[in-house]
């Protein structure tokens, strides 16, 4: 049961998560700091910084952590109807769906929590999410 389960996560990292962090590497980190001719060129500042802290958050927050808690949803979905009176499972259900909502809640006011503290130390940025 362990080998099913440990070859399912890794199926799911290998097709589902590396893509994405390949495809999202080019749009991380900003660029600044570039050396032509032995000479940096654009030097990095402390918005660059904060550009740089800013898409981190971003990218864990939108693109990580927003479908995974649609995918939980659908498993307590499915969980929930699929339970047929048994109240062990619908328990089950509103125990995991109370866990991963109050999970993205967290995660949504740390986004706010640091967004706000940028703000505060002077970061010109977009301060949106994506």
């Amino acid at each position: 049961m362990i080998k099913k389960i440990s070859a399912f996560i890794l199926s799911f990292v290998i097709i589902f998560l590396v893509p994405i962090l390949v495809m999202a590497a080019g749009k991380i980190v900003p660029e600044c700091g570039v050396v032509v001719n032995g000479v940096i060129e654009n030097t990095c500042d402390f918005n660059d910084a904060m550009i740089l802290i800013n898409n981190v958050i971003t990218f864990l927050l939108i693109t990580m952590a927003t479908p995974l808690f649609a995918l939980i949803i659908i498993y307590v979905a499915w969980l929930y109807l699929s339970a047929g009176g048994n109240t062990e499972n619908v328990g089950k259900a509103k125990k995991i769906f109370k866990n991963a909502l109050f999970g993205y809640v967290i995660a949504l006011a740390a986004w706010l929590i640091v967004k706000t503290i940028l703000s505060t130390l002077g970061f010109k940025g977009p301060l949106y999410l994506g």
